[in-house]
């Protein structure tokens, strides 16, 4: 099989160096078809495409994207005119309709809104009228396009239909995924998915790992790099898969990690693939337009607009909820609030007079002893006031003298620090002028080193000259003993063979090698014709082998299809499939019609497909009644063939066609009302199975007619009810037409509408073109065996010529190297004489040369200099060295007097400290004590007044009264309070004749001020919680509102484009956050209304088309980092998916957009293409060439299939 290869292509753009380094590591690459050397800009035009430039249309389209696209200070795009204006406070302010400003509520309002009155809260509560979304730009790389979070490379090995490593290397903008169907296209999405750690069952429903790792392999990975932010490298997440013990493990840049930490990775990107508003894949195509319109918004708010607008979302519907709990609760305690109220007034007359009654008999009581109590408590207040004033005297007298005694040593004290300072002063002195010295003693240690240096030289420099001297000698003495040995060797010449004998045995040799070359030249030619007849043998068998796969593939589609429908259906036919499984049975037993029937004509597959239920396509037909019997006691009653009891449906009738009802008409009748021909005329399918179908189905007296304005259809009525009862079809239409059971039998007639085809909806197998390449398979097979057994016998012919070919080669060799032999031993003796007169010259130019006793006494005399210098610099070190320890000495003696001086001073410090002290306490003592004096003297005056003021309102009696208890020894302060109280507790109780009634009525008023308090509590939550809606609506209502109607204009616009009309719309903003809800309405035919989008009302195509024009429409308002929808222009009409693909790509393409897929097997001609777009072209499966220049030169390829076809 060859290697998996992706091409990618790109409009006037090519791959950096990095990704081309990376793709030239792996057998399968991501190439670029650019062709750098391409000066001339020679693109290709495959198919009607056509790469030199856009079409008209398309250029009107850039246009009017460029003017759209006009970014305002902020870099955000702008969107139209501007709708918003900002009031004094800064707060947005928005027009509606009738041109009245509303303002909108304020994220940071303070504690002071809650005290606004109600006309301000109900104004603040109005709906806003949205203003234009303004999103934050994504960071974007500026070297290589990508934003953060985006698919950098995706590398796949032995994953699903991928063998072997293959890599994918994406765009930074909308990235076109081709290739034909089974290549691989959806398994690319499919990894992103798994090695994200997104849910399995959201992949094809694919519920372990081990499904993903190609079949027949153990192992398998996938590896994506993500996009770094700013100032961050690149994230490679791996996920190693095992499908013998189905379980993976995770890395991420390397090192190991859990899924949990992979998950966490993802979603700090915003990556989400489990959106369907953002991810796409094939099997859930369908699931987008079957989400609920509640679903739907929340899905566009993950995915879109204002990054808080999901969390604003949740935070309404959690308030909402306890909002609405909390009123209905507010409303039930008032209820029950009112009712209490109600039952005590009831009781509050009764209560009240007994009150007033009480409170006559005690106030005279309470008003006397109100004037005894402040009489006692002044009484009190002043013995106080006077026992501290007596107690002043003896704390000031103390502070005066401790503060006499401690004046001497604080002058000391000041002494001691000076004369410290004075020390401190001269050992700083003596310390720098150290340091000088030690700066100016460094020099001349510095200069010493040098000196010391420049010794070393000199002493090295006389030895270099005594081994040179030595070194000559050596080199005398050498030459003249190689002098010594070249005269010996001139004086006795070498002896050389004969070289006329070397001629002859060298020309001999030749004539021997020339006739064994023509034998091999011969023998090779053999061989290339040989080699190239089996070439040609395998080459037939090999396109012959693809032809009959391919075939194959078709019918494992089919098979894959009915494993979706019945799985026990598609595990019986493969292990039917078995021959140890289909040699048990007596007769073949026929796969169902799903899989084995064909309809070479797809102009009839939907009348077939009508005319065949579902049970009848997945039943098994049996030959006889043994294999019938057999086969449901292996399948439906035991376990024995599946492992599993299974249910499937088996039909067997002897063979007897004369039991078969004819035909209602004759060839010639159908031929002349119109029809094509009877059902069994446009299928193919097996004997047992067609018997099946004649038998059961009646398809052999079922006449079709493609083309109902030919048939006549009253005739044909008449017609088949003259045999009895027979269905026809006219185009469209199925007529079912019987005879009633009862009275006169008159015939009846029904006619319903033919769908398009849902299961026959496959490719028919050619069954004759089968048959022809298995026997051309036999034949060229054959063909190879033959030429194998020549081969055979080439290849002994070849090696005896070998040895003989290498024979004449040695004995050639072994001559001539006889004869260089001799050659070079002349050449040696020749040039003894030059070598002599060479060595002899070099000999007296060595004994001629220059004495070194110069140099070396020129070199004593430097060394007895710079002793001497050197000897200088270190008197006068020692000099400074001297110095610096006389200066070190005085640095030390101050030291040590400082630090007697210091110590006297901390001993003084610590006494007066001690003293002072004693000081501070009696100076607080005293002032405290005058502190507390003035307290008891206001105390006392105070108590006075209030006790002149009791005895202004008592009578003469009360008066004398009050006297007899104040001068009472016994009275104090305590007893009168106690006297006072028990009076007023006296008043205050009510005495009645029901004590019950009291405490009825005190229990319930209690039970009412609890519940008041309850009620307020709610309250304040309830509005609290109200503010909190109202602020968040305020915030999240508007963020909506611009989002949803950006992307109604858009998809308005997309749908107006193809003759089309569609709304996006906010539905049920009356009832609660969890049920609002977005509404996708679309018309697709003139004279229509207007329709909710739904999973049963429309079409497929229709359905696929809303889904991608709805994604185009979000496209501008992503916050994900990349996007990716599978195979979404299936089931459009041609007009629709130009369309659709322009305004994409016109979208995706924009300079803010994120990374885009799209992933199809086709695309129509002549579309309109972007620089900025990249095409990868999947080259995987066994229909694709092994040559890796015909996969890596995509350009060069196309250009040669055009030559060709052109010539």
């Amino acid at each position: 099989m060859p290697a998996a290869t992706v091409k990618s292509e790109r409009a006037s753009s090519r791959p950096s160096n990095a990704q081309r380094n990376r793709a030239t590591r792996t057998s399968r690459r991501v190439q670029s078809s650019d062709d750098e050397g391409d000066d001339d800009n020679d693109e290709p035009q495959v198919d009607g495409y056509s790469q030199d430039g856009p079409t008209q249309s398309g250029i009107q389209e850039d246009q009017a994207d460029n003017e759209s696209d006009e970014e305002d200070d902020q870099g955000t795009p702008n969107n139209g005119p501007k709708r918003t204006r900002l009031n004094e406070q800064g707060d947005s302010v928005h027009r509606n309709s009738k041109g009245k400003a509303r303002a909108s509520l304020s994220g940071e309002e303070d504690d002071a809104e809650g005290e606004e009155d109600e006309d301000q809260q109900e104004e603040a509560s109005q709906e806003v009228v949205r203003q234009p979304l303004k999103l934050e730009p994504q960071w974007r790389d500026p070297d290589d396009g990508f934003v953060a979070g985006s698919i950098v490379r995706v590398k796949l090995w032995n994953f699903q239909t991928y063998e072997g490593p293959a890599e994918v290397f994406p765009g930074p903008y909308l990235n076109l995924l081709l290739g034909p169907n089974g290549s691989g296209k959806s398994t690319i999405a499919s990894a992103i998915a798994v090695g994200l750690g997104f849910s399995l069952l959201s992949i094809g429903g694919i519920a372990t790992i081990d499904k993903f790792v190609r079949i027949g392999a153990d192992k398998g990975f996938v590896e994506i790099e993500i996009k770094g932010r700013k100032g961050t490298r690149n994230t490679v997440i791996k996920r190693d898969m095992n499908s013998k013990n189905r379980s993976s493990t995770w890395s991420m840049n390397g090192k190991s990690v859990s899924m949990k930490e992979v998950i966490a990775k993802v979603k700090d990107f915003n990556i989400q693939v489990d959106n369907l508003c953002a991810f796409i894949p094939q099997n859930r195509v369908a699931e987008f337009a079957g989400m609920t319109p509640e679903d739907l918004l929340v899905r566009t708010e993950q995915a879109a607009g204002d990054s808080n607008l999901y969390a604003w979302h949740q935070k309404l519907i959690e308030d909402g909820a306890e909002l609405q709990k909390i009123s209905a609760d507010v409303e039930g305690d008032e209820e029950q609030l009112k009712r209490l109220e109600a039952r005590n007034r009831e009781l509050e007359r009764e209560v009240e007079r007994w009150r007033q009654r009480q409170e006559l008999e005690q106030k005279a009581r309470v008003e006397l002893w109100e004037a005894i109590v402040p009489a006692v408590e002044y009484k009190a207040a002043r013995t106080a006031w006077m026992t501290a004033k007596n107690e002043l005297q003896p704390l000031y007298e103390r502070f005066t003298a401790l503060q006499d005694r401690n004046g001497p040593m604080h002058d000391m004290k000041k002494q001691l620090a000076d004369n410290k300072q004075a020390l401190s002063d001269r050992r700083d002195y003596a310390v720098e002028r150290s340091k000088t010295k030690w700066k100016e003693l460094s020099k001349f240690q510095n200069e010493c080193s040098k000196q010391e240096e420049h010794l070393d030289e000199q002493v090295k420099k006389l030895e270099n000259i005594a081994e040179r001297e030595k070194r000559k000698r050596g080199k005398i003495q050498k030459i003249r003993e190689e002098i010594q040995s070249l005269e010996e060797k001139i004086a006795n010449p070498p002896e050389l063979e004969d070289e006329a004998a070397i001629e002859a045995d060298l020309n001999q040799a030749r004539q021997d090698k020339n006739t064994v070359a023509a034998k091999w030249d011969d023998l090779q030619q053999r061989l290339r014709e040989h080699a190239d007849t089996t070439a040609g043998h395998k080459v037939e068998l090999d396109a012959a082998e693809r032809e009959l796969n391919e075939l194959g593939n078709v019918s494992n589609q089919r098979l894959q299809r009915l494993r979706n429908l019945d799985r026990d259906c598609a595990d019986t036919v493969e292990w039917l499939r078995r021959p140890e499984n289909q040699a048990r049975f007596k007769m073949e037993i026929a796969e169902p019609a799903f899989i084995a029937l064909d309809i070479p004509d797809p102009r009839y597959r939907d009348q077939i497909d009508a005319l065949i239920n579902r049970t009848q396509l997945k039943t098994f037909v049996c030959g006889c009644t043994e294999d019938y019997k057999l086969l449901n006691r292996l399948v439906n009653d035991t376990t024995e063939a599946l492992g599993r009891r299974a249910r499937i449906t088996t039909w067997f009738r002897p063979r007897v066609e004369e039991q078969l009802g004819q035909p209602p008409m004759s060839r010639e009748k159908m031929s002349s009302l119109g029809f094509d021909g009877y059902a069994t005329d446009f299928i193919t399918a097996p004997d047992a199975l067609m018997w099946f179908l004649k038998k059961d189905v009646n398809l052999h007296r079922t006449a079709i007619g493609l083309d109902p304005s030919k048939i006549q259809e009253a005739e044909a009525i008449a017609a088949v009810t003259a045999s009895g009862q027979a269905n026809f079809i006219a185009g469209q239409t199925l007529f079912r037409v019987s005879r009633s059971r009862y009275g006169r039998q008159l015939p009846q007639t029904s006619s319903s509408q033919i769908s398009q085809a849902q299961s026959l909806s496959f490719e028919a197998i050619d069954s004759q073109h089968k048959q022809q390449l298995e026997t051309k398979i036999q034949a060229c097979q054959q063909a190879l065996a033959a030429q194998r057994t020549r081969d055979e016998e080439l290849s002994a012919e070849q090696t005896a010529t070998k040895a003989e070919v290498d024979a004449c080669r040695a004995r050639m060799e072994a001559i001539q190297n006889r004869k260089a032999k001799r050659s070079r031993t002349l050449a040696q003796y020749n040039t003894l004489q030059t070598k002599l007169d060479g060595e002899r010259t070099k000999l007296e130019l060595e004994l001629q040369g220059q004495s070194l006793e110069q140099e070396k006494v020129k070199a004593k005399r430097e060394l007895a200099r710079i002793a001497e210098h050197r000897a200088q610099v270190a008197t006068r070190a020692t000099k400074i060295a001297r110095d610096i320890l006389q200066l070190q000495a005085q640095a030390t003696h101050a030291a040590i007097e400082w630090l007697q001086v210091h110590t006297n001073l901390e001993a003084l410090s610590k006494l007066s400290n001690t003293q002072d002290s004693a000081l501070t306490r009696a100076h607080q003592a005293y002032e405290a004590k005058r502190a507390q004096i003035n307290e008891l003297k206001q105390d006392a005056l105070h108590k006075k007044d209030v006790h002149d003021a009791a005895r202004t309102g008592l009578t003469p009696e009360q008066q004398e009264q009050a006297a007899k208890e104040y001068n009472d020894r016994e009275l104090n302060i305590d007893t009168a309070r106690e006297t006072l109280e028990s009076f007023r507790a006296q008043l205050e109780t009510i005495v009645i004749h029901d004590p019950g009634v009291i405490k009825v009525f005190n229990d319930r008023a209690k039970q009412i001020d609890d519940l008041k308090g309850v009620v307020k509590g709610k309250r304040t939550r309830e509005e609290n919680f109200r503010k909190s809606v109202q602020k968040t609506h305020a915030k999240w209502y508007p963020a909506l509102s611009d989002l949803v109607a950006g992307i109604g204009e858009k998809f308005s616009d997309s749908f107006a484009a193809i003759g089309c009309a569609g709304e996006v719309r906010i539905g049920n903003q009356d009832g609660p956050y969890d049920k609002w809800k977005i509404e996708i309405w679309v018309k697709f035919r003139s004279g229509t209304p207007l329709c909710m989008l739904t999973a049963q009302r429309q079409s497929g195509g229709e359905r696929s088309l809303t889904t991608i024009m709805y994604l185009m429409a979000m496209t501008e308002y992503f916050r994900v980092p990349f996007s990716l929808v599978d195979e979404i222009n299936q089931g459009m009409d041609s007009r629709a998916e130009r369309v659709v693909h322009n305004q994409l790509v016109n979208v995706t393409c924009n300079g803010d957009s994120g990374q885009y897929f799209l992933v199809t097997p086709k695309l129509l001609q002549n579309l309109h293409y972007h620089e900025r777009m990249r095409v990868l072209v999947v080259c995987n499966g066994e229909g694709f060439p092994a040559d890796d220049d015909v996969i890596t030169d995509l350009k060069g390829t196309l250009k040669k299939r055009l030559a060709a076809g052109c010539a």
